[in-house]
């Protein structure tokens, strides 16, 4: 695979370039932000980040005389430019981050959803009827945007695997029979999860008829595309609009993320619910980060990819050399709903060296080394275009030292996590649940009540009980199992009571 043949000039950053130019021209700012341009820095500020960002760090100015110094023009090509590269219809930088990017698309798909429709008028001002396909472990910011939206979640069911305790894709066939459903409006996937695998979002796009939107948090696939050992991006499998979180994986600024549309005539709607949803005083940094790191991927990606992938193959050998640990390979393309993977993700297995991956994080950051996740048996260790042999061989010298660090002889055995319960029914929408008076409840007398909010264990970090769902029996007792066990429940009302928020329909 050679360099990818793109339109426009990838050469050119006009965002970054017009920032420093405005700092190299030397104008006076009597303009926000109050800092001016660093000057006003307290001194431990200072000392830790430097002076040059603070140059470059202006609200609405820039120079680009091409453009008549017109930061929203020059926003505007810096965005053509990334939607070229990333092979979308039109881009927006991002500066809320995917949450912004993942509730826009949700209402911009509740929106379209009633234009596509053929009901009255006054039908398509009824909030609250439609639903929304979504694998029951998305990222929370979707509830989110369920409630601004006023759309309810239908959840598609998902595979479990009980050797590594994660979640895995829900099948093709999952995601058809839920897309047959009338009140479906859209279609909205994680690809990848957070280890790297992703199911066949290709099949699930040609499900998305009848109006029907095909939406994607691709929060962890920024890099996808740029190399043919990574998996396809969700665009060119036939997504109508991806939330990329392009600091999770680029050389981009933390909050700094893409939204990619891919549906034609979407992208005017997707721009007003941006304007609604995103701060009006954006970060010119973070603008500059995305048009930077779009750059280097258009002009070194390939490059940068295969030396990651190289990092990462030969960590995953290594770390598999390792008594009593274990890393995911490829055999993971052969588990229920998985079609794609991504090999720069490290999922190691430390259970044989008698650690749960919360005491094996804990031993690694003594060592130096901080993971990105730690679940019930493993640990998720992230190799991008920043790491190099360096940081690779210390990963692997901490990892080689777990082994005298054990707490235990032999391996640990570790009470799997269960698949999560059946979801229980939605009795009311996510936006009513939240909307409406709630009380508190002792966790045992909440049989048959409505969760008021979301209700999560960690790990697996799948909400239990989400706004708007009847309460089972069988969830009481799935949560009471996981506090036993010590396992973290995000969502208490009170968690020394152990009580829970419920909506008060008294």
């Amino acid at each position: 695979m050679g360099r990818p043949t793109y339109r426009l000039d990838q050469r050119k950053a006009p965002f970054l370039e017009g920032l420093v130019q405005y700092s190299i021209d030397g104008v006076i700012p009597f303009h926000t932000p109050g800092h001016k341009q660093g000057r006003a820095l307290d001194p431990a500020l200072r000392r830790a980040l430097g002076d040059k960002p603070f140059l470059i760090d202006v609200s609405d100015e820039i120079s680009d005389p091409h453009n008549e110094n017109d930061s929203a023009a020059v926003l505007l090509e810096a965005e053509a430019l990334a939607a070229d590269a990333f092979g979308a219809e039109r881009t927006f930088f991002l500066h809320n981050g995917t949450t912004a990017g993942i509730q826009a698309m949700l209402l911009a798909a509740s929106w379209w959803s009633r234009q596509k429709s053929h009901t009255s008028f006054s039908e398509r001002l009824l909030e609250d009827v439609a639903t929304v396909a979504v694998p029951r472990s998305v990222h929370r910011s979707v509830f989110g945007g369920l409630i601004l939206a006023g759309l309810s979640p239908r959840f598609v069911e998902e595979n479990w695997d009980t050797e590594w305790n994660i979640p895995l894709p829900p099948s093709s066939k999952a995601w058809q029979a839920v897309a047959e459903i009338d009140d479906v409006v859209a279609l909205l996937d994680t690809y990848p999860n957070y280890y790297g695998i992703g199911g066949d979002i290709g099949a699930i796009a040609r499900y998305t008829t009848a109006g029907r939107l095909l939406l994607v948090d691709e929060a962890h696939g920024a890099h996808f595309g740029f190399h043919e050992a990574l998996p396809p991006t969700a665009l060119s499998l036939g997504a109508a609009a991806v939330a990329q979180s392009a600091h999770k994986t680029l050389g981009v600024l933390t909050q700094a993320s893409f939204l990619h549309i891919g549906e034609p005539g979407l992208d005017e709607l997707m721009s007003v619910v941006l304007s609604i949803l995103q701060s009006t005083s954006p970060s010119f940094l973070l603008y500059a980060s995305l048009d930077a790191g779009r750059r280097q991927m258009a002009l070194e990606g390939y490059k940068l990819w295969q030396r990651a992938l190289e990092m990462s193959q030969m960590a995953r050998d290594s770390i598999n050399r390792i008594r009593g640990l274990r890393c995911l390979d490829e055999e993971v393309l052969d588990k229920p709903g998985a079609h794609w993977w991504d090999p720069t993700k490290l999922l190691i297995r430390v259970d044989g060296i008698g650690m749960s991956g919360s005491e094996a994080e804990r031993h690694l950051r003594q060592a130096g080394v901080q993971v990105e996740l730690a679940g019930l048996n493993h640990i998720l260790v992230l190799i991008t275009i920043g790491d190099g042999p360096k940081e690779v061989d210390r990963l692997l010298q901490a990892l080689r030292e777990l082994g005298t660090a054990r707490t235990h002889d032999g391996k640990k055995h570790l009470q799997p996590i269960p698949k999560t319960p059946s979801s229980g029914k939605m009795v009311l929408s996510p936006r009513q649940a939240t909307l409406a008076p709630w009380r508190e409840v002792v966790l045992g007398e909440a049989r048959g009540k409505i969760a008021a909010n979301s209700v999560t264990p960690y790990p697996p970090g799948i909400p239990l009980l989400v706004p708007g769902e009847e309460i089972s029996d069988e969830s009481i007792e799935y949560l009471r199992g996981c506090w036993q066990r010590g396992i973290e429940i995000r969502g208490w009302a009170h968690p020394d009571r152990k009580t829970i928020w419920v909506v008060d329909d008294d």
